[in-house]
């Protein structure tokens, strides 16, 4: 009785499978490199994905999708997804900008259509499809075989030879898995509440807002993954308080509501994840310059963005650190890097101010806060202003 609930279909099995063969062969060739890195990428893998869209098109021919609502929860995903991207891009004004590798002009739109959309259609078109055919009885633990193999095919297996250590291991696993795994949930669970355009959406509209771009917010590993997830984890929620909402009512919600649904969603997460950042919990966290001993590279009143260090390795000479030294907070210049003199072998740093006369005391590399990578001019004003009124 237990088997005959479970059973699914011999077409979801055989389709399952090809998607196998599919993460299992991309993850070959990347690891192995077994073609050239432009060859799997702008003829093999478009190839193989409609190869499994040709097939998912044969095993379901005649199902229908009988979802409704299919236009509101695309139009409620694309309204997500265009405001975090102007969140997204805004956000260079913090991390500043860097050329889009992606972007060489209308050839490369053309090219990169080809190698990142058209895989995007046939793999969603095929999730689509299995979701259709596996039976509404099985359909939870079979998606969530599926998602995991789906991510399996958009995780670089490869970066594994490159990492040693911990640290690297984490980095691999924000920057690439974690956000290739909350993608492909998202994906399979639009493909079973939201169906086909819903999921078209999101994910070709994802590769647009990253590959047509010239210019992309200066992003590390961590914010890259971080903001993804954050991505994946607002559509879901918008959509999962509109099906609550037409469980509740018997009419479906007005459609005017949905941009507003997805500008409350995305508000509270941008306010949760700027009150993080302004505590410091992220890599980056802001300070106010109240001095002009930096000029004429930025001044009082300025926002530097410290990133924090993992290492005292990770400073050299010429970059600008935020140490502390006697609770005061203080943004300069290294000069000179030597080994401590009593021996100990720890790091000690010279600092200036560019605009300073002389140098300032040795810095511990225990004193360091951070290095600063980027300053926005004059916001910081009202801290400076603040902190100058306070008693002392």
């Amino acid at each position: 009785m237990l088997a005959k609930r479970y059973s699914v279909n011999t077409p979801s099995w055989i389709l399952l499978a090809s998607m196998v063969v599919l993460s299992a062969l991309s993850a070959f060739l990347r690891t192995f490199h077994s073609v050239p890195a432009p060859t799997f990428l702008y003829i093999v893998q478009p190839i193989t994905a409609l190869a499994l869209g040709i097939l998912a098109w044969y095993l379901s021919y005649g199902i229908k999708d009988r979802v409704r609502g299919r236009g509101d929860k695309a139009f409620l995903v694309g309204s997500v997804l265009a405001v975090w991207f102007v969140l997204y891009f805004l956000s260079g004004l913090i991390t500043t900008y860097v050329h889009n590798s992606l972007f060489a002009g209308a050839k490369s739109i053309l090219i990169n259509v080809w190698a990142f959309g058209v895989v995007a259609l046939a793999i969603e078109y095929s999730r689509h499809r299995l979701m259709l055919i596996v039976g509404r009885r099985n359909i939870v633990w079979f998606g969530v075989i599926v998602a995991l193999v789906l991510a399996a095919q958009q995780v670089n297996f490869s970066l594994l030879a490159t990492t040693h250590g911990t640290v690297d291991i984490i980095k691999l696993a924000f920057s690439d898995m974690v956000p290739a795994v909350a993608a492909s949930f998202l994906l399979t669970y639009l493909a079973i509440v939201g169906s086909l355009p819903a999921q078209l959406v999101y994910h070709m509209g994802l590769v647009a807002c990253l590959i047509l771009p010239p210019i992309l917010p200066k992003y590390d590993w961590y914010l890259q993954g971080i903001s993804l997830v954050l991505l994946a984890f607002s559509v879901f929620m918008a959509l999962y308080r509109t099906r609550r909402d037409r469980a509740d009512t018997a009419a479906p919600p007005p459609r005017r509501s949905r941009p507003q649904l997805a500008l409350d969603m995305m508000s509270v997460l941008s306010l949760l994840f700027l009150a993080l950042f302004m505590t410091g919990f992220f890599t980056y966290k802001p300070a106010a310059i109240a001095s002009n001993s930096m000029k004429p590279v930025f001044s009082r009143g300025s926002i530097v963005i410290v990133q924090k260090i993992h290492s005292p390795l990770d400073v050299k000479v010429g970059d600008i650190v935020q140490y502390t030294r006697q609770d005061k907070k203080i943004t300069h210049r290294v000069i000179a890097i030597d080994a401590a003199a009593d021996g100990s072998g720890k790091r000690v740093f010279t600092t200036k101010g560019d605009n300073n006369p002389t140098d300032d005391p040795l810095v511990a590399a225990s004193q360091i806060n951070g290095i600063v990578r980027s300053q926005i001019p004059f916001i910081g004003y009202p801290t400076v202003w603040l902190t100058g009124l306070s008693p002392k």
